[in-house]
């Protein structure tokens, strides 16, 4: 009678495996290490009060606080730290370990910014709605980007498409504005203008990828480099001696109807600018399109096989051509965000970087409408906290609080996504027969 012997793992399979086993033993440690020092910061802060405020009501002042201590909340965070580190060294390499990240920044988040305070309250209620607002122009980046990749089209002409978009919804709304005094009009004709501005710039990245076949990144980075020279060239000689053409009517926050009086949960989140109400409804809308149609399967098989699609007699190109031109009209639209609901007026390069950390936070959210209106949301909760602690005076450097929303960017891409496969013909071109 012979014995069944195990066959031992490939060379390749039994190294990957030991690798993944040290890289958790790793992470353990680390997770572990960062609970003792959790517990040994705790040990020094319990005398540190940390006080968090929440509005009531969306009229008149009334708030209630939440009164506790820095050095609680240290210990409240080393727990949770010490929870995953244990965890990640008993299940060894099948733990995942990504996930419970957001086990872990809630309470991480909420201590350093009651240890930065220093007893000063912080009003959350400001700082949430604010994360609702910043992540604004990132959602609608980054659903112009999921369109785009989807469809089988690199698309990082992000940047220059939303800041071509501010110019002209400010050139266009002031024009409106000063010859009508209508703010509503003069909104919908900003808005209209900055979203045929991008969607025609759209189909130039289109002309350029799909008809010439001109690397695609190369032909955004040419988008954004031109839309930056434009818009400063504008803003030096034409903005600059005609101020009336920088007056753009202001997109204010609306007050839902019985919605915006519930207690606390009114003033956070239905008390926003139409802007953010109008994001989450695309983020809706895409995912069930994206998902649950065919011209979802379509678009999403034109980006994964487009010579399989084009067997079945999908137009791929066609599909593609009309992708980018639906996420240049939302890129314009995001560009419109700036200077009518925040800035007041239009500013050279005022983008600032959003159309490449929309990119991070459709990467982070895995090409997927809802992931990337999450991952948005971190970068403007990240952009939110910075701006309060700038404002209540916290004892860090002002260079070190604005670079924070950055930092955040570089450290969900490199650290926290891993892994994540995007449409497997991004970026290649296509011939159709």
């Amino acid at each position: 009678m012979s014995a069944a012997v195990a066959s031992p793992l490939p060379h390749g399979e039994g190294l990957a495996a030991r690798r993944a086993l040290r890289d958790a033993r790793i992470r353990g440690a680390t997770f572990l290490a960062l609970g003792v020092a959790s517990f040994y910061f705790a040990s020094s802060s319990f005398q540190t009060p940390a006080i968090f405020g929440f509005r009531i009501y969306t009229t008149g002042r009334e708030t209630f606080e939440v009164a506790t201590s820095v050095g609680l909340l240290w210990m409240i965070a080393g727990l949770a730290a010490a929870l995953v580190g244990a965890l990640q060294l008993w299940r060894g390499a099948t733990f995942r370990w990504r996930p419970w990240l957001l086990v872990l920044l809630a309470p991480y988040v909420t201590v350093i910014l009651g240890a930065l305070l220093n007893g000063t309250t912080a009003n959350l209620t400001r700082v949430l709605s604010g994360s609702f607002e910043l992540a604004t122009p990132l959602t609608l980046g980054a659903l112009a980007g999921i369109l785009s990749e989807r469809s089988g089209m690199f698309n990082i002409a992000l940047e220059g498409k939303m800041l071509i978009g501010a110019c002209v919804s400010v050139v266009v709304g002031s024009v409106v504005l000063g010859a009508t005094g209508n703010m509503f009009a003069a909104t919908v004709a900003g808005v209209s203008a900055a979203m045929i501005a991008g969607g025609l710039l759209g189909l130039l990245l289109a002309w350029l990828g799909i008809r010439h076949r001109v690397d695609q990144i190369i032909a955004g980075t040419v988008i954004n480099i031109g839309a930056v020279g434009i818009t400063n060239f504008l803003f030096l000689r034409v903005l600059g001696s005609s101020p009336e053409l920088n007056t753009p009517p202001n997109v204010s926050a609306m007050q839902l109807p019985f919605l915006s009086e519930i207690p606390v949960l009114g003033p956070l989140l239905f008390s926003l600018r139409p802007y953010v109400y109008l994001s989450i409804i695309l983020v809706l809308v895409l995912t069930y399109l994206i998902y649950r149609t065919r011209w979802g399967l379509r678009l999403r098989a034109s980006g994964e096989k487009p010579a399989a699609a084009g067997t079945v007699g999908i137009n791929v190109l066609q599909i593609r051509y009309r992708a980018l031109l639906f996420a240049g009209l939302i890129c314009g639209l995001a560009g419109s965000y700036l200077p009518l609901a925040t800035a007041g007026s239009f500013q050279m390069q005022m983008t600032a970087g959003k159309g490449f950390i929309a990119l991070a936070a459709m990467i982070f959210g895995a090409w997927h409408p809802i992931g990337a209106f999450a991952a948005a949301l971190v970068f403007g909760f990240a952009d939110s906290a910075q701006a309060l602690l700038s404002i209540l005076g916290a004892q860090v450097p002002p260079q070190l609080l604005n670079s924070v929303p950055y930092v955040v960017t570089i450290v969900v891409v490199a650290g926290v996504v891993g892994r994540v496969r995007g449409p497997a013909s991004a970026g290649q071109p296509y011939e159709q027969g």
